[in-house]
């Protein structure tokens, strides 16, 4: 099952569909024709995790036989979760990308965060905010928390899994670097990236089988497998959880591969009208354009 939040007509507020073949089905009106009440009024996947394991099971049998009532070409969409509680995202959990970057290979997971304002939608802006020269991009695989977790062991971690799907770690560099906290260089405006769907984690391969590539302008820059990562997925929600529980909703960016502007030679950072494309096979592709300062 795959879930997209998605604007319709001149609404203000997303609805969430379910995938159906040619398109999207509305979950309302699936789950008015089966008097489903419990999956009624949701806007994005937070909502429909935050209704528990029961509901999304009655939503995954209603999605096999849904039928497409919305094309994807003219659907507008929202940010899968609209405002996740947190945003939690793991640096330098990639071998090539911490000799690309001149690094130490951490002694420690490295994490830090960014904020529900950070987020756009598959086909928004990315905005170059005037206060940086060195605009960066980070294809990752994003996990979405389906349960709460606290406390979590790694053989159990994975069962805390909604689904799968694709953010943008955009990032300043030259604020990054210049600061010890990353908040400026990593948690601006537009600086998430989510989407275009979530994967149920139900129906997804291994992280092990997934790849994750990103394109610049039609120029591939990143290509790695998700098995590369230092720390796999069940590791990281079982080191998170010991210490900040994971509400339904929650998103874990766990890293990117080699490939960005940073480790180039020269450097080619981010440009208003660059696009950028990153591709995770089963998950979709999120694509946005850099727009320059408001």
């Amino acid at each position: 099952m795959k879930l997209a939040a998605l604007y319709r007509g001149d609404a203000d507020v997303p609805a969430l569909h379910v995938a159906a073949e040619g398109g999207f089905a509305p979950v309302d009106e699936l789950a008015a024709t089966a008097g489903a009440t419990d999956l009624g009024g949701l806007r994005d996947v937070g909502d429909l995790f935050a209704r528990g394991p029961a509901a999304v099971g009655r939503l995954r049998e209603l999605a096999a036989a849904a039928q497409a009532s919305v094309d994807p070409a003219s659907a507008r969409y929202a940010p899968p979760v609209l405002r996740p509680g947190k945003i939690i995202c793991v640096g330098l959990n990639y071998a090539d990308h911490i000799a690309e970057s001149q690094a130490q290979r951490p002694e420690r997971i490295v994490l830090f965060a960014k904020f529900s304002s950070c987020l756009i939608a598959h086909g928004e802006p990315i905005i170059h905010p005037a206060i940086t020269s060195e605009l960066d991009y980070e294809g990752e695989l994003a996990v979405i928390i389906g349960q709460r977790a606290a406390d979590v062991a790694v053989a159990d971690a994975l069962g805390y899994v909604g689904g799968y799907t694709i953010i943008n770690d955009v990032s300043a560099r030259d604020l990054q670097g210049a600061e010890p906290q990353w908040i400026r260089g990593k948690a601006l405006d537009t600086f998430a990236p989510l989407g275009p769907v979530v994967l149920e984690a139900a129906a997804a391969p291994p992280v092990g089988e997934m790849s994750l590539r990103t394109l610049v302008n039609g120029e591939v820059r990143q290509d790695a497998s998700c098995s590369q990562m230092i720390t796999g997925v069940p590791e990281l929600i079982s080191y998170i959880s010991q210490a900040i529980t994971l509400e339904p909703g929650d998103i874990i960016a766990t890293g990117t591969p080699s490939g960005v502007a940073l480790g180039m030679k020269p450097p080619v950072y981010l440009k208003p009208g660059d696009k950028v494309s990153i591709e995770i096979p089963g998950i979709g592709e999120l694509i946005n354009t850099v727009a320059g300062p408001r």
